[in-house]
């Protein structure tokens, strides 16, 4: 009788080490970026989604993060992490227009709004809670989606002063695709598709124009050198984005409690990203001034060709979809998504623009709404 009571103790203290053993065990979750790591999608988004992870989970999960493409590339991300070779990375959407085509419909809404933190949260708010297609792109792959982030609005930098309408007329555009690729057509003048990293010598030997992009380019790229005029004509911002998108076998071996924190930590991420663009802009103009470059407001006139464009677009953007992406409902989401980006305007300005409150407003007003026991599943 001794013996067996003996035996049961041991077996228990057994039993009693596993459990512990199991409920102090780490999760180290594989985590990669392609963007170098000074830029906003890893300082003000990777990191702090990687601490707030660490400490709501009380280090039950950690990370091991590649940045500046040392792990997967940006095209090599989507079968990457497709494929078990990280559990999280981001993605642009607009590189796989065959595999995400309701990001290529957003994508083609750009110019609707340009208000970062908005348009970050309404498209996180529209694939996560509205879209089902949408999730049904990412998790037909074996992926999750999460959230998306924003760049700040395109603008127009230029050698010469842009005031008019008129001004744009057979000038060479340097542009992102897409929407904005019709807009030039618009306003009169030539796209030229040049990547970021080419910006500045087709500015410097005449190969374009006028650069779309942010005024953060004129710190980052140089353009200050060799533009003079930045016009704020507010052209959109990029948002076809999913920043960290999730391995779908990784996601289901997770617990609850575990998904929930990734997913509060998602809002951290999207907001800290937009944030970061944010403050490039801001940095990049307060410094304008010594490099001898002029930050101007757009004319009424070029605002009211900008706003015609947005209007009349809206319909090419639904045919486009229908016709090449088989999107048979466009309308429906452009209308669903425009709702959406009333709704965070309005939480944007009740917040203040408020970075902490606007991560707290998204993590109420969108993750608290997810069932993490089911949600990309």
């Amino acid at each position: 009788m001794a013996l067996q009571t003996k035996f049961a103790q041991i077996v228990a203290a057994g039993a009693l080490a596993l459990m512990a053993g199991t409920a102090f065990s780490k999760t180290t979750i594989r985590a990669s970026s392609w963007h170098p790591p000074k830029h906003p999608g890893v300082v003000g988004g990777y990191v702090p989604f990687m601490d707030y992870v660490k400490e709501a989970s009380k280090g039950d999960i950690d990370f091991k993060f590649w940045s500046g493409g040392a792990l997967l590339g940006a095209t090599d991300t989507l079968p990457g992490i497709r494929n078990d070779v990280a559990d999280i990375g981001v993605l642009a959407l607009t590189y796989f227009p065959a595999e995400f085509p309701y990001f290529q419909l957003i994508s083609d809404l750009a110019m609707l709004s340009s208000n970062p933190p908005a348009v970050a949260a309404a498209v996180t708010e529209l694939v996560t809670l509205h879209c089902e297609p949408c999730r049904k792109d990412f998790t037909d792959k074996g992926l999750v989606f999460t959230s998306s982030y924003s760049t700040t609005p395109y603008t127009l930098i230029a050698k010469t002063p842009l005031k008019a309408p008129a001004d744009l007329q057979g000038k060479k555009f340097r542009s992102a695709g897409t929407v904005w690729d019709r807009w030039t057509q618009h306003v009169g003048g030539t796209s030229v598709n040049v990547s970021a990293a080419e910006m500045f010598e087709a500015l410097d030997r005449g190969g374009v124009d006028v650069a779309v992009f942010s005024p953060s380019a004129l710190q980052s790229y140089s353009l200050w050198d060799v533009a003079k005029y930045d016009v704020m004509l507010p052209l959109g911002t990029y948002a076809a984005m999913s920043l960290f998108t999730m391995n779908q076998d990784f996601w289901k071996d997770l617990t609850d409690d575990q998904r929930r924190i990734l997913l509060d930590g998602s809002a951290v991420g999207a907001i800290g990203v937009t944030f970061e663009y944010m403050n490039s802009d801001e940095s990049a103009m307060k410094l304008a001034k010594e490099h001898q470059v002029n930050i101007l407001e757009p004319s009424q006139e070029l605002l009211d060709q900008r706003e015609a464009f947005v209007e009349k677009d809206l319909v090419q953007a639904a045919a486009i979809a229908k016709a090449r992406y088989r999107i048979n409902d466009a309308e429906k989401w452009i209308e669903q998504y425009r709702e959406l980006l009333k709704k965070w305007d309005g939480i944007v300005e009740q917040t203040g623009g408020d970075r902490q409150k606007l991560v707290k407003a998204m993590q109420d007003e969108i993750y608290a709404k997810i069932d993490p026991s089911s949600y990309g599943m």
